[in-house]
């Protein structure tokens, strides 16, 4: 069965397609069970383009009905054809559910369209078989230190990067290389201390004169 899926806010809209039947009830079950386990819990079915229910499509909706009722999530179902709402008249349904005419009239004032819920929509992505978006987080984290690093005139990443490296978690590696740029930049430079050495004794002698003024 073909299932389109839509976000929006924190509520997953699917549409299955063609008939609810033995056969193709296994496939919206793990559609909807895929969701749930990835903590999505609120769900809109559109049966818009559902021509036949049998008593197994009916029974995968209201085996999900029940694992979001209690406060867990919400099941909204919309669009459905004079002939479908029979079958779930019939059999008693109609009142399990919360029904709407179509998506639009489901998801208006739905408490939960608004939700801001990114995580959500990543592992849905996921689900659709969409990549991890946590690499380009990572480099817009690495550029931003790069970038604060040169306002505070560290040493370009490329001299950093020739220093040891050390062990780092994947996607930081930048980062950390940016961070030690920035703490060797206001270190004393190694030949510094030597250049100081010779002006010690004078510093010495004119501290002694200093104290022995003092004690006049």
């Amino acid at each position: 069965m073909e299932i389109g899926h839509q976000q929006a806010g924190a509520v997953s809209v699917l549409a299955p397609v063609g008939r609810l039947d033995t056969d193709s009830a296994t496939d919206l079950e793990l559609a909807l069970q895929d969701l749930i386990g990835a903590d999505v819990r609120h769900f809109v079915v559109d049966l818009a383009k559902i021509g036949y229910v049998s008593s197994a499509g009916l029974r995968v909706l209201l085996m999900a009905a029940r694992q979001l009722d209690g406060g867990k999530g919400s099941l909204r179902l919309c669009g459905l054809s004079p002939q479908v709402r029979r079958v779930f008249d019939i059999a008693g349904f109609g009142k399990l559910f919360q029904i709407f005419a179509d998506r639009d009239a489901a998801l208006d004032r739905h408490p939960h369209v608004a939700d801001a819920a990114p995580q959500i929509g990543r592992l849905a992505s996921r689900l659709m078989g969409a990549k991890d978006h946590q690499a380009d987080v990572d480099a817009a984290d690495a550029d931003i230190a790069r970038r604060a690093a040169s306002l505070l005139g560290a040493k370009p990443a490329a001299t950093a990067a020739a220093a040891p490296a050390s062990p780092a978690t994947p996607g930081t590696g930048d980062r950390t290389m940016a961070l030690k740029s920035l703490n060797t930049s206001h270190a004393p430079a190694p030949g510094a201390a030597l250049a100081a050495g010779p002006a010690a004794p004078q510093a010495k002698g004119l501290l002694s004169r200093l104290f022995g003024w003092w004690r006049r």
